[in-house]
């Protein structure tokens, strides 16, 4: 494209927009058929294309897509609800949903020439990130030269462009840079072999000897575009949340889904059972103490996760930013609600018995995942409680940091 964005720009007439309501109903409409596909999503190691196929269909990438480029430009609490009902399915399926779904709302934070090459005739266009520390840009005529090898690439199979961070080898400055699919980046196929969200397809990316076009080159956060400013959004709030406080919610909105995925898969297990002795499963107190409280934490972790974002929303409607204290907090829930959610699992997955180690049963499956989501960097524990812990004594909070 030309990057003349009168042939990209959309006139939000033209756009249908579904509600909240719309957008879960089709979620919810689409869980047997992830709990069907399960299995082969993680023998494929990457979702499927079927599924990526409905997500599109069903309009969940667009979701944070600007009007402007055809999208829907919502809230970002509205695509965390998409994604736990998801996740009662399939956890796989929904990492793919978090991860591609909230890249829209960090890519639109961009220059217009970008937005227009990338969503300028197709606001489903689907970009992914890698890691590499050592990733190099060498300074050439016109740009750089880029390689590197990102590690945890989710949803890869399916995207058209990469966004990745590199330093100058001259200066050591960190660039951030935007790559399309090509000859010279590879995705390698036998790096993501594990035990939990295996069809995340979270793999290692080659990027050879690869020229990136000053054009392609992103700025930082809190740049001329911040707030989606270039691509004229009238919905900025959302496009201003924090990409280390509030972004990773999508994250952590896999595993809350599972927990509510397993309380309902659980219970209705249990209105079919019998002990091996004969009597009812579902009339014994245990059983119905165990949902209890599962639910309980379910619910919790639900509630937590919603109101962080809403309320952030709410100060950004007014504010540049969110009190310091927010943030600290936001990332102390963000990792705490995994904890509720892999509690709430882990107890009903302990009274399937034997039952539940069968791989024919989606339990055991979901059980592996729930713990697999908990171990993403931005989700740990130790790390995110650390941080709110210090921030309380007085302390600086440190942390990790994008890029």
């Amino acid at each position: 494209m030309d990057g003349n964005v009168s042939n990209a720009v959309v006139s939000a007439e033209e756009i249908e927009i579904p509600t909240r309501e719309d957008l879960l109903k089709l979620a919810r409409g689409m869980v047997p058929t992830l709990v069907e596909r399960a299995q082969m999503c993680e023998e494929l190691g990457c979702a499927p294309d079927e599924t990526i196929k409905d997500f599109k269909e069903a309009g969940f990438f667009k979701i944070g897509v600007p009007k402007s480029y055809g999208g829907y430009e919502m809230d970002y609490d509205v695509l965390c609800e998409v994604i736990m009902e998801i996740a009662h399915g399939c956890a796989s399926s929904a990492w793919n949903l978090a991860v591609l779904g909230e890249h829209a709302y960090t890519i639109t934070n961009s220059s217009r020439e970008i937005l227009d090459e990338l969503w300028g005739e197709d606001p489903n266009v689907l970009i992914a990130t890698g890691n590499d520390p050592k990733a190099s840009l060498e300074p050439v005529d016109g740009g750089y030269i880029f390689n590197a090898r990102t590690s945890f690439s989710s949803g890869c199979d399916h995207v058209r462009w990469w966004i990745s961070m590199g330093r100058e080898v001259q200066t050591g400055n960190k660039v951030g840079v935007f790559i399309p699919k090509q000859e010279n980046v590879k995705i390698i196929e036998d790096s993501w072999e594990v035990i939990g969200l295996a069809g995340s397809g979270s793999k290692d990316i080659s990027f050879e000897n690869v020229f990136i076009p000053q054009k392609h080159v992103r700025s930082g956060p809190f740049g001329p575009e911040w707030g989606g400013k270039e691509a004229g959004v009238t919905n900025s709030a959302t496009y201003r949340l924090s990409q280390i406080s509030t972004k990773p919610f999508t994250l952590t909105s896999v595993s809350v889904g599972v927990a509510g995925g397993v309380v309902e898969a659980f219970t209705d297990m249990m209105k079919e059972r019998n002990s091996r002795f004969g009597d009812t499963l579902s009339d014994k107190q245990s059983i119905q103490l165990r949902i209890a409280e599962s639910a309980a934490e379910y619910d919790a972790a639900r509630k937590i996760l919603l109101t962080d974002i809403q309320e952030s929303l709410e100060i950004l409607r007014e504010e540049d930013d969110i009190p310091e204290e927010m943030h600290h907090r936001n990332r102390r829930d963000m990792a705490f609600c995994p904890r509720l959610a892999q509690a709430s699992v882990d107890r009903l997955f302990y009274a399937a018995g034997a039952g539940g180690l069968k791989l024919n049963n989606n339990l055991q499956r979901q059980f592996r995942d729930v713990h697999a989501a908990g171990a993403q960097v931005f989700l740990n524990w130790d790390v995110n409680g650390a941080v709110y812990g210090r921030s309380r004594l007085g302390l600086e909070p440190g942390g990790p940091t994008i890029g």
